[in-house]
C-alpha cells in the first residue's frame, strides 16, 4: 500500500467518519471553543472512548492549525490515507461481488469534484476510485471534506498511467465504460451488470481521445434542459444511481 502526503482533515463529518472507521490513526483533534455542538460532543466521547488527545483551543489558535472558514471548528491530525495498487482495488472487488464497479478519474482537478464523486461513489456500491498522478486533483483535506468522510471507506488508487491501468483492468474482465457528454447511446440502455470501470473526465475537456479510443462503450446521460451539460460530479451520481438500480432490479 501506498499513503497520501496530507495529514490533516477538518469538519465534523469527515473527523466523525474517520473516528468511526478507524482506518487510520487519529492522533489528535483540535476543537474551536467557540463552536459546541451535539455532533462535536458526540466526536469528544469517541476520542474519550478510544483514548485519543483532543484539545480546546481559541479562534485564533485554530486558524493557524486550520486556515479558511470552512472547518466547522474541528480538525484533526491523522495518519496517512492509505492508498492500494490496481490489482489489489480489483481483488477486493472482487471479494465483495462478482460484478463490481470502479470508477477512472481522467484528470480532474477540481478537490471538491473528487469529494463528491467519492462521495456518491461510497453511498451507491462503487468499489474503488483511480485518480492518475500527474495533472489532478490529489487527496487533500478539501477532499475528505467535500466527500463528508468517505475518503475514509473508499479504497483510492493513484497511478502513473492512466491507459495502462484500463488495459490491465480489460485483462482483468472490466468493462470499460466511458462517459461523454456528446454520446449518442443513453446510460439507460448501458448492461451495467457486469464488471464495468466506469471512466469520467476531467472539468475542462473530458478524457483524452487515446482513453476514449480505448473505451468499449460510450455513453451519455440524456437531457432535456437549455444547459447543454452537468458537472462531473452530478453526472456521476446520476450514473452511479442507475448502475444500482440495474443491480437491485436484476433478477
Amino acid at each position: 500500500m501506498k499513503k497520501t502526503s496530507s495529514n490533516i482533515i477538518y469538519g465534523i463529518n469527515p473527523i466523525l467518519e474517520a473516528l468511526k472507521s478507524r482506518q487510520r490513526r487519529i492522533l489528535k483533534i483540535f476543537i474551536s471553543n467557540r463552536r459546541k455542538n451535539k455532533e462535536i460532543d458526540k466526536i469528544i466521547q469517541l476520542a474519550k472512548a478510544h483514548g485519543i488527545k483532543f484539545k480546546s483551543v481559541d479562534l485564533k489558535t485554530f486558524q493557524q492549525i486550520c486556515p479558511g472558514d470552512k472547518h466547522q471548528g474541528i480538525a484533526g491530525i491523522v495518519s496517512n490515507k492509505e492508498l492500494v495498487s490496481v490489482e489489489e482495488m480489483i481483488e477486493a472487488a472482487f471479494e465483495k461481488e462478482p460484478n463490481p464497479v470502479l470508477v477512472v478519474l481522467d484528470h480532474l482537478e477540481d478537490p471538491r469534484n473528487l469529494g463528491s464523486i467519492t462521495r456518491s461513489a461510497e453511498v451507491l456500491g462503487i468499489r474503488g476510485v483511480i485518480i492518475p498522478k500527474n495533472r489532478a486533483a490529489d487527496l487533500t483535506p478539501a477532499v475528505s471534506k467535500s466527500s463528508a468522510g468517505a475518503v475514509e471507506y473508499m479504497l483510492i488508487s493513484r497511478v502513473s498511467n492512466t491507459l495502462n491501468t484500463i488495459l490491465i483492468l480489460k485483462k482483468k474482465g472490466f468493462w470499460i465504460i466511458g462517459a461523454k457528454q456528446d454520446s449518442k447511446k443513453s446510460c439507460f440502455t448501458c448492461d451495467f451488470k457486469r464488471p464495468i470501470a466506469l471512466v469520467l473526465g476531467g472539468e475542462r475537456k473530458g478524457f483524452r481521445p487515446l482513453i476514449e479510443k480505448n473505451c468499449d462503450e460510450v455513453i451519455s446521460i440524456p437531457q432535456s434542459g437549455h444547459i447543454n451539460s452537468l458537472n462531473v460530479s452530478c453526472a456521476a451520481a446520476i450514473l452511479f444511481y442507475e448502475i444500482l438500480k440495474q443491480k437491485t432490479n436484476s433478477p
